[in-house]
């Protein structure tokens, strides 16, 4: 009887993973018939290409704000923070971010739906769907950024200003300096 439990408990447990593992292979076939990995490569070049412009804005602005006198020791910070956004921009790969949108994918959805998905991305309706979709992304990028850039630069402006007005502003001493007599 226990050998029996044993096989049962092996046959259902490998069915089941036959069932995820075909399941795995539709949200995939879904994710390529969508282009999803094109679609995300194309937003991290568009991103690391605007992240670089507003990181050396925002460098150049707050650098400018805070009176730092041009030199070697701004160029060699100037060069640090380069790197910095450098390494921020590539983070993650199209590769890795459909791996994790995959993880999530269609949890909720029957095998049905997902191959009346998959027939609908098949189609030519659908391929012209993912084609829309590449190039909203685009524009979506575009102007995204521009607003993002802009918003940033208003609120380092208001940091710069309030940073400012705190080392102006007359305030308590030190708990050291208020210590001695």
């Amino acid at each position: 009887m226990k050998y029996l439990l044993i096989a049962l408990t092996f046959l259902v447990s490998a069915h089941a993973w036959a069932d995820e593992s075909a399941r795995q292979a539709k949200v995939a076939k879904i994710i390529e018939a969508q282009g999803l990995e094109q679609m995300f490569q194309q937003q991290l070049d568009q991103s690391r290409a605007q992240a670089s412009e507003l990181g050396q804005s925002l460098y150049q602005k707050m650098i400018a704000e805070s009176g730092m006198p041009e030199g070697t020791q701004r160029q060699k910070l100037e060069q640090v923070f380069t790197r910095y956004l450098e390494r921020c921009s590539t983070m993650f790969t199209a590769k890795e971010l459909v791996d994790i949108w995959a993880g999530f994918y269609g949890k909720q959805l029957t095998e049905a739906e997902l191959d009346k998905i998959l027939a609908y991305y098949r189609s030519p309706t659908g391929k012209k769907d993912v084609a829309a979709a590449q190039a909203a992304m685009l524009g979506f990028s575009q102007v995204m950024g521009l607003e993002m850039q802009r918003r940033l630069d208003d609120s380092i402006g208001q940091l710069m200003a309030e940073l400012q007005a705190a080392l102006e502003a007359p305030g308590p001493a030190p708990a050291a300096e208020q210590a001695r007599p």
